[in-house]
């Protein structure tokens, strides 16, 4: 397929669920999400939308600035609390409730009579809203957009949505060279790969589920182990028991890591106490966050110089810098593209074709990734560098 929009990256990317993440306030996201979310439906798709906090109000409640609405579309589901439905309570079928009653009342999930501005208000917590999409799912939706942040990323989790977009803009910073950085590191966070070694990955799942920074440590190579006529090799007993059958040897595949499981359920405030037992291990496996501190420390504190942090995947990540030890994931996230908004709630503006061309550089010069880069309001974009063709 020939991309030439950014409803055609979801589109190819077949993901049924799609967080919308921004770098800071003000950097187009909800004009990003009502953007996917009217061209889904234009192409016959019946859209959910959810927040992972709150989205969709007139006025920021912290600046008092104008914020754009999100508008849902008609025969869209949305998931919002029943305390901000206000009159759009009036053509909302509402098909179920969520008896957990929050700050603004119980969850709501409904389907709009006709296309209407709406204030989403959801679960903060993945798990919680990985329920939330999963049942939005349920009802109808075939694609759920997540309305999400980098100060709550849960959103952009793999166990909630199968990929990402990820948002940008002028109010991010005055100096377009930081823009583009701090959003290229960003993407380089979120490109963050498995370990290769299938063991490794396997082991460090298991750790993650079990709630406990664990330590992977290499088991000395033995050596092999012959079995003869299908019974042990220290005695060669089936070997005089049949002495006219052919002797068989196999190589008997052994383990190459073992667990050390620790009793630390976070770094968090305990970085050093976690990193004084290093030791000789390989990998350090962490089920939570991960903090700059901890990074910063664990560099040179193993006997191994290939000592190695797995992360549970990106969003655990809490790090403004390059860390001191290779960073791994268990489970990888999907970055489809990047949105930008050249124009800032500030006064300031870039030009679209600049801002879009300064991150795509950037992107590509610190991560080597082309990442498709949008601008969905004046339709710039860098999809002829990324996909070899013309626009227009």
């Amino acid at each position: 397929m020939i991309f030439l929009d950014l409803v055609d990256v979801v589109l190819d990317a077949g993901a049924k669920s799609v967080a919308i993440v921004g770098t800071a306030k003000n950097v187009g996201k909800t004009v990003a999400m009502n953007y996917l979310s009217a061209k889904l439906t234009g192409r016959g798709l019946v859209v959910g939308l959810v927040s992972s906090g709150r989205d969709g109000e007139t006025t920021d409640s912290l600046t008092g600035e104008p914020k754009p609405s999100i508008v849902a579309p008609e025969g869209a589901w949305i998931a919002t609390a029943e305390g901000v439905l206000g009159e759009p309570a009036g053509f909302l079928e509402i098909a179920d409730v969520f008896e957990r009653v929050g700050v603004l009342g119980r969850l709501v999930l409904g389907r709009m009579r006709e296309s209407r501005p709406v204030e989403l208000v959801g679960p903060q917590s993945a798990e919680e809203l990985s329920r939330v999409v999963k049942r939005l799912q349920h009802l109808g939706a075939q694609v759920v957009l997540v309305d999400g942040a980098l100060d709550r990323v849960a959103a952009a989790s793999p166990g909630v949505t199968a990929a990402v977009v990820l948002s940008t803009g002028a109010s991010a910073d005055t100096d377009l060279a930081l823009v583009a950085k701090s959003t290229s590191f960003v993407v380089k966070l979120w490109s963050l790969k498995t370990p290769t070694d299938p063991e490794v990955l396997s082991l460090a799942r298991r750790a993650i589920d079990q709630g406990r920074v664990a330590f992977l440590e290499e088991i000395p190579a033995p050596g092999p182990t012959q079995c003869f006529g299908g019974s042990s090799a220290r005695t060669g007993a089936g070997n005089r028991a049949n002495p006219g059958r052919e002797r068989q040897v196999r190589d008997v595949e052994k383990p190459r890591y073992r667990v050390r499981q620790t009793a630390f359920d976070t770094v968090l405030g305990r970085e050093e106490e976690v990193l004084s037992q290093v030791k000789e291990a390989s990998f350090m496996v962490v089920p939570g966050a991960v903090s700059e501190k901890l990074l910063t420390g664990a560099e040179g504190r193993s006997l191994r110089d290939d000592f190695s942090v797995i992360a549970k995947d990106p969003t655990a990540l809490f790090i403004a810098s390059e860390p001191g030890v290779p960073l791994y994931v268990a489970h990888e996230m999907r970055l489809l593209a990047v949105t930008v908004n050249p124009v800032s709630g500030g006064g300031f503006s870039y030009e679209p074709q600049e801002m879009v061309r300064a991150v795509s550089t950037e992107v590509f010069r610190s991560t080597g990734k082309k990442v498709p880069v949008f601008d969905v309001v004046s339709g710039e974009s860098n999809v002829r560098e990324v996909y070899g063709v013309a626009v227009g």
